[in-house]
């Protein structure tokens, strides 16, 4: 079941009124119970290894609590069997083509004879996110960080939890506290995340789903379209990623919130980030967050010397990148995005003296917008990579913006109109960036006017909380300006229920 079906608009509401008419203490059961149809909507099947991770976790963080902190040899190997487990089932549904291509490939490179055939696995929705939750369990327990779970149901519902289980947030321990406690209907919760929940539907509906037209046509059909529309296909594929899902996390923080549970946030307007660096404190901050707790500070973090340091953090990216997918394009992202850091890295004094050389650092403010625009475009020079599908694609994509590129500027810096007409002119006559003739001038002002009203958001969001002070406006302002935000998704959204991109990872 998708967020932006008409399913869920069913299944929500349902589940919350029962919820909430329900005792305390059955409450839990009823929330696994709708969480088990929620996850079986798509195959049935796809519970199985789920409730396996569930039953194998559970026990393994009460046999490793029984040692504390520093517990003897057969705490740790519980812990290492409570870390691989899920790792196997992953790497088993998720990697085992991937891993047995690439094997097949070297065996032929080295004249080597290698099995060809390999059992291929439908991929259940949410492995990826509810694996790294059980391991970052028992790993909290194993440090004593916190007591493990006694309630089996409370432990099932933490991995099970719907809002979240099939894209994230990538939850720690800690919301298993939430299912403990009561939960009152509070109608400024209820509104607060019935607003969050419009936001992400609009950022998805509106946006995301438009844009992806352009994005999929463009990039669907190398041979149609000129580098001029594969920069712009790029800088849309940026816009329709992030509207997609923080248009996802927007749903799920927002339901879990109707419910009285507070998610963690994954986005912080991760296109305002005056850097690399900055721009994964808020990019999917849920997993940027957990590499950094088990993985990053684990291998040695910024210790043990410069290289080591810089060893670490291309590790980081690098699995970061086949985390999403078993893809090279998934591992060349990763590895681009580590690599780009390291070198922003290692040339920062020589950027700090250029910047004191020309003056900059006396404008701060237009300083910062450079730095944003540049981290902009590194950011969407590595997107190439995770949109296309397959390393040669993404070789070629970026040789067609730079020429492409370079013979739109010649053609405007001599004003050879003519020329710019050829190198503009779209071959493909039926339809225009995947629109129909009559339809692509107003759909691509109604994209560009929802981005822009979505910058502006943010821009005002930066500075003050907009829905904390519409809070305090009159309800005729209130409920108007809620009005006017479900005409737009009513009108403007494209109800195809086409999968949100994280579904896959």
């Amino acid at each position: 079941m998708q967020f932006n079906s008409f399913a869920y608009l069913i299944f929500f509401p349902a589940v919350t009124v029962i919820y909430y008419t329900l005792p305390h203490g059955v409450r839990w059961l009823w929330l696994l119970a709708a969480s088990c149809l929620f996850c079986m909507t798509a195959a049935p099947w796809f519970i199985l290894p789920l409730m396996a991770v569930i039953i194998v976790e559970y026990g393994l963080g009460l046999l490793i609590e029984r040692g504390g902190r520093n517990g003897s040899g057969s705490q740790k190997i519980f812990l290492i069997i409570g870390i691989l487990f899920p790792l196997s089932l992953l790497v088993l549904f998720k990697y085992a083509s991937f891993f047995h291509d690439a094997a097949v490939r070297a065996a032929v490179a080295f004249g080597l004879r290698y099995p060809a055939e390999v059992i291929t696995f439908i991929i259940p929705l949410g492995i990826s996110y509810y694996s790294f939750q059980s391991i970052s369990y028992v790993i909290e327990v194993h440090r004593g960080a916190i007591r493990a779970e006694r309630h089996f149901g409370m432990f099932a519902l933490y991995l099970l939890f719907f809002p979240k289980i099939i894209a994230g947030p990538i939850e720690r321990p800690s919301l298993i506290r939430q299912f403990h406690e009561r939960h009152d209907c509070d109608y400024r919760l209820v509104t607060d995340g019935m607003r969050t929940m419009a936001g992400g539907f609009f950022k998805k509906l509106v946006i995301a789903d438009r844009v992806a037209i352009v994005v999929n046509e463009v990039f669907g059909h190398p041979d149609y379209y000129h580098g001029i529309y594969f920069l712009l296909a790029t800088v849309l594929f940026a816009v329709q990623i992030y509207c997609d899902f923080s248009g996802y996390t927007d749903i799920a923080i927002g339901s879990a919130r109707v419910l009285g549970f507070r998610l963690m946030d994954n986005f912080r307007r991760p296109y305002g980030a005056a850097s690399l660096l900055e721009f994964w404190r808020r990019w999917h901050i849920s997993l940027t967050t957990w590499l950094r707790d088990y993985l990053y500070i684990p291998l040695g973090g910024n210790r043990n010397g410069k290289a080591r340091w810089y060893r670490n953090i291309f590790i980081t990216f690098l699995l970061s990148g086949l985390w999403h997918g078993a893809n090279w394009t998934f591992i060349a992202w990763g590895a681009v995005h580590g690599l780009l850091l390291l070198l922003g890295m290692g040339t920062r004094n020589i950027r700090l003296k250029f910047i004191s050389l020309n003056g900059l650092d006396r404008a701060p403010r237009l300083l910062r917008l450079l730095r944003i625009i540049s981290t902009g475009a590194l950011v969407c020079f590595a997107w190439i990579f995770f949109r296309a599908d397959s390393l040669p694609a993404a070789i070629a994509v970026i040789r067609k913006i730079i020429a492409g590129t370079g013979d739109v500027l010649t053609s405007l810096l001599v004003f050879d109109m003519a020329h710019l007409k050829a190198v503009t002119d779209i071959a493909r006559k039926n339809t225009i960036l995947g629109f129909s003739r009559e339809t692509y001038r107003p759909e691509m002002l109604i994209a560009a006017f929802s981005i822009v009203s979505l910058w502006i958001f943010h821009l005002i969001q930066k500075r003050k909380d907009v829905w904390e002070a519409l809070s305090r406006r009159a309800a005729c302002v209130r409920w108007g300006l809620y009005v006017l935000i479900m005409v737009a998704i009513l009108f403007f959204g494209m109800f195809t229920q086409d999968q949100f991109i994280y579904f896959r990872f």
